[in-house]
């Protein structure tokens, strides 16, 4: 390690957080140019990229999910092959490519990075159960009563595998794949906490397995955002949600998450989050809301008479932002949108399904985390612990950044009894977090170039086309209509009536009855499938939705994708750190056995060509 001297008038290096100011004498790893910004955020550009990768997976594993899960599957040989193999490109024209290397060498041309020879695998899922409500307990996998159906997974590294979920032996005992063959980089290195793999093609067929371990029986609202926050960066993950008296308190530390996260996560590796999910980041933070917020989990929200959400105030419906703005439950206005059954909503007009979104605009409060925690938890130096977080036990998130945060740490506590807040700093710079979204994203609205990655890239005009000009503040303002959140049929897309494919990207609008959204896109299944016996997870029968066949109302033909607004949100605020991918393939079928545009191909293409930036 070295001190490097850095000067106010030192440049500023345009990441997400978009802070300047720097502070002198900072001590940096020496394959690193580090300033922190006022606020303890991390302003980084690494002068010596990583030779070692970190990829955590967060997998939805609500009900929608089994057909994505399948194409992911598939994917992994992709995704694996490229990182061990990488291609082998002309000298001169780094998008050219000559051949693939093998065991690290070209016959023609010049390898396109390195191999990688030092990777880690891991998997959580989206579900992190009701946080207190009462959805999302303990329950049977509908498949197969012996097994669970994974409705809390805790944030925790899962290690089951296929069918019957059987542990991967090659896992044991931290929960993770390690890829660390015998090679002159590895010679000396520290070996995995778990089992150092060697042969590519157990490792593939090991990260398949784990895959269809996932499956889709988890609970309904996804925890897409703070599965990997929580396993990653929360200093002091809790260890239950327990609600006395209608208030939520967080409980005891979470020591497995602690020892995984000591063993998965380096502190001078590249480190990429891919997010694979078909539906909105929705759930709550347990303790907002004077510690009420989990409620808004709840199947049956308490004091109801039917059970369902207060209404919001009359001025929430043009001004969501506006000081009038209140929920009914709380606001001491004789407001009249509060004068029907009570202020709360009925049936037929709200479901727990469709719940997170639009939440300030709906119900007068929005009970979720704020988006800037994720964002400045891939960026900042320094997080917030509980205490941070909420200084009084509950209530509005303040989000004081009191601890180091452990992405940016040089070691890190294996249990409750370790230091979790006052760490020591580490190499990691932040251009070498990646954070990568698979969802449902038209890909009409990527404009994906197989022989381009500049071409691939997202632009400003993009952006808006995806999220709007600013949805944080309801500003949707140039956003395509797919990419809408909504109960009823969006103005300019085909309405209801229209056949099943008349708009290319998602067939067309329907009637949801309030109990669904519209899609952001859809794509064919390879297999379609017979919902006649309300299988979960299937969505035909009664729904006169665009993805059943006409024909016959209850075969599903298409699976489906809805707008996945705050995790593109957080991509946005992320610049150039940020991927993008759709969850509808380009393909369903491959036009060739290399078919660059069949499943989710486009999807690792687009991720290790952005990661190679940050690879020796």
């Amino acid at each position: 390690m070295r001190w490097i001297a850095l000067f106010a008038a030192i440049c500023c290096f345009p990441l997400a957080s978009g802070a300047c100011g720097a502070r002198t004498g900072l001590l940096v790893d020496q394959g690193a140019t580090v300033t922190e910004g006022p606020d303890g955020g991390v302003i980084a550009r690494h002068l010596s990229p990583a030779d070692k990768i970190d990829l955590l997976f967060m997998i939805d594993n609500s009900a929608s999910m089994a057909d994505k899960q399948v194409l992911l599957r598939e994917a992994v040989p992709d995704l694996v092959d490229r990182l061990v193999n990488p291609r082998c490109v002309s000298a001169t024209d780094a998008n050219a490519v000559v051949g693939k290397s093998a065991g690290g060498l070209c016959a023609t041309g010049v390898l396109e990075f390195p191999a990688v020879h030092d990777l880690h695998v891991g998997i959580v899922t989206s579900s992190l159960g009701g946080r207190g409500s009462d959805t999302c307990g303990p329950d049977q996998n509908p498949n197969n009563p012996a097994l669970d159906a994974h409705n809390d997974d805790r944030g925790h590294l899962i290690a089951r595998g296929g069918a019957d979920e059987h542990p991967i032996a090659d896992m044991a005992p931290s929960s993770f794949l390690a890829w660390f063959p015998p090679t002159g980089q590895n010679h000396g290195g520290a070996p995995p906490a778990v089992t150092p793999l060697q042969d590519p093609a157990r490792f593939e067929a090991d990260f398949q397995d784990l895959v269809a371990g996932v499956h889709e029986f988890g609970c309904g609202f996804e925890a897409q955002l703070e599965s990997w926050y929580r396993f990653l960066i929360q200093p002091d993950p809790y260890g239950d949600v327990v609600v006395s008296n209608q208030q939520a308190a967080l409980v005891g530390i979470d020591d497995v998450i602690l020892k995984q996260r000591h063993d998965f996560l380096r502190p001078d590796s590249l480190v990429a989050i891919v997010l694979l999910t078909d539906e909105n980041d929705s759930t709550v933070d347990p303790i907002a809301l004077d510690r009420r917020a989990w409620m808004y989990e709840s199947q049956s929200f308490r004091g109801s008479p039917d059970g369902h959400p207060p209404r919001p105030t009359s001025t929430c419906a043009a001004a969501p932002l506006g000081p009038a703005c209140e929920s009914c439950l709380t606001t001491t206005s004789n407001d009249p949108a509060c004068q029907r059954n009570g202020g709360f909503y009925v049936s037929g007009e709200e479901a727990s399904n469709v719940r997170f979104f639009h939440m300030k605009q709906r119900f007068g409060v929005d009970p979720q985390f704020p988006l800037q925690r994720y964002v400045d938890g891939l960026t900042s130096a320094t997080v917030p612990d509980r205490s941070g977080e909420h200084p009084s036990g509950g209530g509005a998130y303040v989000g004081k950044k009191n601890c180091t945060n452990p992405l940016f740490a040089k070691n890190l506590p294996a249990d409750a009894k370790g230091e979790r807040c006052d760490l020591e700093r580490g190499p990691r710079a932040a251009d070498l977090v990646y954070f990568a979204v698979i969802g449902g994203v038209p890909n009409q609205l990527l404009h994906f170039d197989p022989a381009s990655p500049e071409a691939s890239r997202l632009n400003a005009g993009d952006w808006q086309r995806l999220v709007g000009r600013d949805p944080s503040s309801y500003d949707f303002g140039g956003i395509d209509p797919h990419m809408l959140e909504s109960i009823t049929p969006r103005a300019g897309l085909p309405p209801v009536g229209s056949p099943n494919d008349a708009d290319p990207i998602h067939g067309r609008e329907w009637d949801t009855a309030n109990a669904d959204l519209q899609y952001a896109c859809t794509f064919p299944l390879a297999t379609p499938r017979d919902c006649s016996g309300g299988q979960r997870g299937c969505d035909c029968g009664t729904k006169p939705a665009p993805i059943c066949n006409p024909a016959a109302p209850t075969t599903q033909v298409r699976g489906k994708a809805y707008p996945p607004v705050r995790e593109l949100e957080v991509a946005r605020k992320l610049g150039d750190q940020a991927i993008v991918a759709s969850l509808c393939p380009i393909h369903t079928k491959p036009d060739a056995p290399d078919d660059p545009l069949y499943g989710y191909r486009p999807a690792m293409k687009t991720i290790i060509d952005r990661l190679k930036l940050g690879l020796k």
